[in-house]
């Protein structure tokens, strides 16, 4: 105890400027980091696909992957992964690739996935506003597009992506926001980590500056909005979901999925949802007819799809 407290008081001594180098150099790290990338093409998911390249406004390369949905015209998801994930984890081992073609087959909407700087295969160094910046480039990438419909995209985060997802939608028109676990910050999850920080924070306010403040963008938001949450989530708590959605204006959608975690959402869970929203902001016509499927054949599925996509 008596370590902590001079460490905290050190941490207090020191000037502004030196204790938010720290602070950064402690929490960056443990915020954004990617996983291991497979180099693989997503080939494993047996899915119609097209690799992305596209330049960032500050000239950094990105990799992303298009699945245009089996029918169409689709609306489009564009999706922002969590950290500790890439691109890859979709399709890096069979039974994700498998629950990942099933994701594709029954969700009814194009699907676009990127990485991050410093994700994946990318270079550069991930930063709260690099990411920003990122989740601007894939929009830009769609746009470009011939058969893109931006009155049909919705924005979908996973965890981190949360956060990436809501600051995109304060930022850019869309149909929807979809959030999967999110956050309310990150001040929010260190206090929730260790309720004794909060005593800290609240002599540095400031800090921490890669923050993805969720909370306070939710209470802007202009467009109708889904949460999804595991109520056994031990990653992102269950409370938290419930704050992101009570702070958000209507119109808006709270799903809990019962005896869920982070990681293990399953298809026939997440798939349900998805469209159900989707069909509420377009309407009825909001899929394209499938001859081989019914509208909600996603409930049939029940594998778990994989983390990142989950």
């Amino acid at each position: 105890m008596l370590k902590n407290l001079i460490g905290a008081a050190a941490a207090l001594a020191m000037p502004p400027l030196a204790l938010t180098v720290v602070s950064e150099r402690i929490i960056r790290p443990r915020v954004l980091y990617t996983g291991p990338w497979n180099p693989e093409p997503p080939s494993a998911a047996a899915a119609t696909y097209e690799e992305a390249r596209f330049v960032t406004a500050d000239g950094l390369e990105l990799q992303g992957w298009y699945f245009p949905a089996p029918a169409q015209p689709a609306p489009t998801l564009l999706f922002m992964h969590g950290t500790s994930y890439n691109a890859s984890d979709l399709w890096v081992t069979p039974d994700r690739a498998q629950a990942f073609r099933e994701f594709l087959r029954d969700i009814g909407c194009n699907f676009f996935v990127f990485d991050y700087r410093g994700y994946g295969c990318n270079r550069g160094t991930p930063t709260e506003e690099g990411t920003y910046t990122d989740a601007a480039a894939a929009l830009a990438w769609l746009y470009q597009r011939p058969d893109f419909d931006a009155r049909r995209i919705f924005f979908y985060g996973f965890s981190l992506g949360t956060g990436i997802a809501a600051e995109l939608a304060m930022r850019e028109p869309s149909a929807g926001l979809l959030l999967r676990s999110p956050f309310t910050s990150i001040r929010g999850m260190i206090i929730d980590w260790y309720p004794k920080a909060r005593y800290l924070l609240d002599v540095v306010p400031w800090l921490p500056l890669t923050n993805y403040d969720t909370l306070a963008k939710v209470r802007r938001l202009d467009r109708p909005l889904l949460v999804m949450h595991g109520d056994a989530d031990q990653t992102v708590p269950y409370h938290m979901g419930r704050e992101v959605f009570d702070a958000a204006p209507q119109p808006k959608t709270f799903v809990q999925f019962p005896e869920t975690g982070h990681k293990d959402i399953a298809n026939h869970l997440v798939v349900p949802a998805i469209r159900s929203f989707v069909r509420s902001v377009l309407g009825d016509a909001a899929f394209a007819a499938r001859a081989d499927a019914a509208p909600d054949a996603g409930a049939q599925a029940s594998k778990p799809l994989a983390d990142a996509a989950g």
